[in-house]
């Protein structure tokens, strides 16, 4: 954890300092930071500790979808959360988001308390492959999001896992990604 911290700090720090500023410039509330644990942090705190931010992205789709199923009278669930390099999966039961301090993350161990995610490097923009062997493989390449899957239409001409979706009608032929990227399965 202070390896992760001490490897964190000098960016995250800068970077959540220069935002607290030119919020507090603006005459806006100081913001709080999402944390791997699913809490929140103000920004003094967070800055300090950078390692306690690492999995907030993954922990705060899991809190959302929380959210959003016990409006929806759930209690129980599996969430799923598929971006461009990664694909997130955690469990919720009774309403209760299940935690650990076991987590870890590009080989170092980060012993915080952080929302239960189980994550693999197969996102929507990784790269299909065949090994020696003739096996297929996904991932942990990725088109990336320009030029992106092949369906894209921006030059991108290796086969994704947004391509696989199209051409297996999981996804519209013509369907707009973001107001901005139509897919096609030309």
């Amino acid at each position: 954890t202070v390896t992760a911290d001490a490897y964190l700090a000098p960016r995250v720090t800068a970077y959540l300092r220069r935002l607290a500023d030119r919020i507090r410039e603006r005459g806006l509330p100081a913001p709080l930071v999402m944390q791997s644990s699913g809490g929140v942090a103000e920004i003094d705190l967070a800055a300090a500790q950078p390692a306690r931010l690492v999995l907030s992205g993954p922990a705060g789709g899991v809190i959302g979808a929380t959210y959003v199923a016990a409006r929806s009278g759930f209690g129980d669930l599996l969430t799923f959360d598929m971006g461009g390099t990664s694909t997130d999966v955690a469990a919720v039961v009774g309403g209760a988001v299940q935690t650990t301090t076991e987590s870890v993350l590009a080989g170092i161990p980060i012993k915080l308390p952080a929302v239960d995610v189980h994550s693999v490097s197969a996102g929507g923009g990784s790269v299909a492959w065949a090994d020696e062997g003739g096996a297929l493989r996904v991932g942990p390449r990725s088109a990336g999001a320009d030029p992106g899957p092949a369906a894209y239409g921006l030059g991108g001409d290796e086969p994704a896992v947004t391509d696989a979706d199209l051409l297996l009608g999981y996804l519209p032929d013509g369907a707009t990604l973001g107001g901005q990227v139509v897919l096609s399965a030309d």
